[in-house]
């Protein structure tokens, strides 16, 4: 059986980034600051941010004192937006099987994926921003 919400590993990780850049005081966060923080692997992290990156919803910035910041795009995005640049555009199940088995009757988990794709669709609405004021 496959789970209801499809995130990958990456795609948690671009969310806990950009809510920790998000929270941030000083202008600049290093990968390394940021894994730490995160308790990621550095690696992982480094490809997560190349991938904001190249969707210009982080910006970098090169040398001694460089890092990483949300772009004014960043800024203004959603969750969606996160998600769909390293996993493509989230897809909401209406049946936890691949076919549909219930020949047309309600669906005993019916109301609850209906409920579930409600709230989670108004998450992925949701902009990085006011996520990140919850501190």
């Amino acid at each position: 059986m496959q789970s209801i919400l499809r995130i990958s590993d990456a795609a948690a990780i671009a969310l806990h980034t950009a809510d920790y850049l998000a929270g941030e005081k000083k202008p600049l966060s290093s990968a390394m600051e940021i894994a730490k923080a995160l308790d990621v692997s550095y690696n992982h992290l480094s490809k997560v941010l190349q991938t904001l990156t190249r969707a210009g919803l982080v910006l970098p910035s090169r040398g001694p004192k460089g890092g990483f910041a949300l772009s004014p795009a960043g800024r203004k995005a959603s969750v969606r937006a996160f998600i769909s640049a390293v996993d493509g555009p989230p897809a909401m199940k209406a049946c936890l099987l691949s076919h549909k088995v219930c020949k047309h009757r309600d669906c005993m988990f019916g109301n609850f994926l209906a409920e579930t794709n409600k709230r989670f669709e108004a998450v992925l609405n949701g902009k990085i921003s006011e996520f990140s004021k919850r501190k």
